[in-house]
């Protein structure tokens, strides 16, 4: 069974097999990373059939034994994701130091001399629950590792100094940002980010012009953090950029920033990104939002992309945008999916409405993807649905297909009484 198997079943047995005994390098820090991701799924204790604390308890041996660098570091990382308790188990196993039970600003100040301890993997987990814990009294202990020796550590306390937040920061992670290997510099830019103040975000838009192609897509990458307008016309610029690779990551931090942008400010961030698309080439914004619906596996990012294809898609790609959008109607999130639906009714032309009666008649297409069909048919139907609708819901045997056409015709004006969206 595959890791992405093993993965989709939250199978931590197996996934502990892998992790503990595999010869691969590479095929045991993703073992590591997976298990981090999982950690949600073993909130109630015995729900995935794995008990939390044997998880905890073979993450921190590996964090200890393995002979890999990698593997020890993403080890690290899980434990961060199962939470400070599990972070701490490691400093006190490897430390010898009993830090339960004690206020939150005193185990910041133990942890702050982990920060200068020999083993490299004591100095990450030292600045990893430092920035867990947030207290401003180590910033300085903090920002003083960014000159660790170790990148392993520099990354790790770039991460926590964004997570505080702490804008008396800035300077020295923007300094590094300039002078350091690749993964760490994306750290420091992610931080930068998180951090969000002006001088935070002056840095960073700086970043995005300079004339190092990775350095402006590390930015650019950053950006995509902050719920900002200002982000936005910046991403906007990335959209001509040069570089493909910094194009399409402009696209991937634009549509992340609909998500990052706060309630406040969302309606303003949304409209600011639908107006500088909308003045965008088809290359520069409508292939790159098709290409997240193609590939992304990012929840978040699939429905944003579906609902700016029906907002920015220009008569010229008007059909690859239906197709793109017909093909996530049955999309696994059922958010995503009413998105796309949504979206297609935006796009009514080009044989749209043909292409989805034809489709509603379809019995080998996925269910889902025809009750939403229904739906959209419902908004852009004229008399030509009206009458197919009406002959198919007499005849189909699916009570939700009934249901939904039922509904369409309801809202065309023909019989039927049954309301309610995507129902």
């Amino acid at each position: 069974m595959t890791l992405f198997e093993l993965e989709r079943n939250a199978d931590f047995e197996q996934l502990l097999t892998y992790l503990e005994e595999s010869p691969n390098d590479d095929i045991r820090t993703r073992a590591a990373e997976i298990i981090g991701s999982l950690e949600s799924k073993t909130s109630e204790g015995e729900e995935y059939g794995y008990p939390r604390d044997e998880i905890i308890d073979a993450l921190v041996d590996v964090s200890q034994e393995d002979d890999a660098d990698s593997v020890r570091a993403a080890a690290i990382d899980a434990l961060d994701q199962f939470g400070q308790d599990a972070l701490e188990q490691f400093i006190g196993e490897v430390s010898g130091q009993d830090i339960d039970n004690i206020a939150e600003w005193k185990k910041a100040q133990l942890l702050a001399r982990g920060l200068s301890a020999d083993r490299p993997e004591l100095r990450m987990a030292a600045a990893t629950g430092l920035g867990r814990i947030g207290e401003d009294n180590v910033l300085n202990a903090l920002a003083e590792r960014l000159a660790d020796p170790d990148p392993r550590v520099r990354k790790r306390v770039a991460r926590a100094l964004g997570r505080i937040e702490a804008p008396e920061a800035v300077p020295a992670l923007s300094q590094r940002l300039h002078n350091d290997q690749y993964d760490v510099r994306i750290e420091i830019a992610y931080a930068l980010a998180d951090i969000g103040t002006d001088n935070a975000l002056r840095e960073l838009i700086e970043v995005a012009n300079d004339e190092d192609e990775t350095v402006r897509r590390i930015a650019v990458d950053a950006l995509g953090r902050l719920g900002s307008v200002r982000a936005v016309e910046v991403l906007a610029e990335a959209l001509r950029d040069d570089s493909d690779a910094v194009r399409r990551t402009a696209m991937f931090s634009l549509v992340q920033l609909l998500s990052e942008a706060p309630a406040s400010a969302s309606h303003k961030v949304r409209e600011k990104i639908v107006g500088e698309l909308e003045q965008a080439t088809a290359s520069e914004a409508i292939e790159p939002l098709i290409d997240i619906l193609d590939r992304s596996t990012e929840t978040a990012q699939r429905r944003n992309a579906a609902w700016l294809l029906g907002r920015i898609a220009s008569d010229e790609y008007r059909t690859v945008a239906q197709d793109a959008l017909i093909e996530t109607l049955a999309d696994d999130d059922e958010m995503t999916s009413k998105f796309a639906a949504t979206s297609l009714s935006l796009l009514d032309g080009d044989g749209l409405e043909k292409r989805l009666l034809e489709l509603i008649d379809d019995s080998h297409r996925d269910e889902e993807t025809r009750v939403k069909a229904l739906f959209v048919l419902g908004k852009i139907g004229g008399e030509q649905s009206r009458t197919r609708i009406s002959s198919f819901v007499d005849r189909t045997e699916s009570d939700r297909l009934r249901k939904r056409g039922f509904s369409a015709l309801s809202k065309l004006g023909g019989a039927g009484a049954m309301s309610g969206d995507f129902a």
